[in-house]
């Protein structure tokens, strides 16, 4: 498309309520089907990712684009082990009779190419509806002790143990 015309492009798709940029927490953000169209997904990916993003957005100033993938079975469509922070569906406990509500366990400083690696695992059965703030404290964390704006929040995650990480992560205060 010639430069000319890109204005015009990106109010025509602006004006059907779309996004024609993205901020650094949606960049990076996958997520597979999810229950709404997977009979094997254990949570509603898409819509979780959404409330992440919008609750991350409002609170988080990013300066690079940070990779959180959420996935809802073994199968890890969105790829979650391989994601800065992935995201991997469960069924979390809420009482003694078996009551459940979706949820994550978390994993950190998964990456690709010549970057290989599988996350490991920082939190288990985190609910779907603490996710978000989960995710903010995990930014703010990165923000506050990385080694300088260069330090990508991968080399950030593997340069610390996870549980540095995990008492980082606690002390971070949300918004």
């Amino acid at each position: 498309m010639p430069d000319t015309k890109v204005k015009g492009a990106v109010s025509g798709i602006e004006g059907l309520g779309l996004a024609a940029s993205a901020s650094s927490i949606r960049a990076g953000l996958v997520a597979c089907t999810g229950n709404v169209g997977c009979r094997f997904s254990a949570s509603d990916t898409k819509r979780h990712a959404e409330e992440i993003a919008r609750w991350c957005e409002a609170r988080v100033k990013l300066d690079c684009p940070v990779n959180i993938h959420l996935t809802g079975c073994h199968h890890s469509c969105a790829q979650h082990d391989i994601g800065d922070i992935g995201l991997i569906a469960c069924r979390v406990s809420t009482s003694d009779d078996g009551d459940t509500v979706e949820g994550y366990h978390v994993h950190i400083g998964g990456g690709f190419g010549p970057d290989a690696a599988l996350g490991r695992e920082i939190f288990r059965d985190v609910k779907a509806g603490d996710a978000p703030a989960t995710v903010e404290r995990m930014l703010k964390a990165y923000l506050a002790h990385r080694s300088g704006p260069k330090e990508t929040f991968l080399d950030f995650s593997r340069r610390h143990e996870i549980a540095a990480l995990t008492a980082m992560i606690a002390e971070e205060v949300l918004a």
